[in-house]
């Protein structure tokens, strides 16, 4: 199984996706890993997803499941992260966050979207744990943001700092677009 979402959320909605993730799945728990080889880089859990984004040097962070599930073998486990002793880690929730990205050559400044993506082997045990988590943290995400672009999501903050500064959003290519007027008229109302 495999799902992503393409997202931009800057510091304050990707705090109210980390508290509301929180809220549905108490247990969890986020790792952080800087991008490279296997086994070179120490892994953290972190109770808190900004902990791992910055521990994670920024680029990425994991949130294993099922929720509560142990930290790989040699990993420092934080301060409020609480485990299952037993309980393997099944999929894994990566989220790499939004960007923003200053203007170069190519063009004006722009916010390059983050994502969040699943993926797990169905033959794994536990799938509709998997299933119903997976879709918990989606729901969360969907709470928070508006359609934008394509099947890229925005949140509240990000649209009204997107507006005010008029950046252009990017989907991690050299292209770039202007939020479309349309995206993010739900979010007036509010969660």
């Amino acid at each position: 199984m495999f799902r992503r979402t393409d997202f931009w959320l800057i510091e304050d909605d990707l705090r109210a996706f980390a508290a509301r993730v929180a809220s549905v799945l108490p247990a969890a728990w986020w790792m952080c890993s800087r991008p490279g080889p296997y086994g070179l880089q120490q892994v953290h859990a972190h109770r808190e997803l900004g902990e791992a984004l910055h521990c994670g040097g920024g680029e990425q962070a994991f949130l294993p499941l099922p929720a509560g599930a142990e930290p790989p073998a040699g990993a420092l486990v934080g301060s409020g992260v609480q485990v299952e002793r037993g309980l393997g880690v099944s999929a894994m929730v990566t989220l790499r966050p939004t960007v923003r990205r200053a203007a170069d050559l190519f063009g004006p400044a722009h916010l390059q979207a983050g994502h969040v993506s699943v993926r797990w082997n169905p033959a794994q045990d536990r799938l509709d744990v998997l299933q119903e988590q997976t879709d918990q943290v989606w729901a969360a995400l969907d709470e928070l943001t508006v359609p934008a672009l394509g099947d890229g999501r925005i949140g509240r903050t990000t649209r009204e700092r997107v507006a005010a500064e008029q950046l252009l959003l990017s989907l991690g290519v050299q292209e770039r677009f202007s939020l479309p007027e349309e995206a993010g008229s739900a979010l007036d109302e509010g969660p």
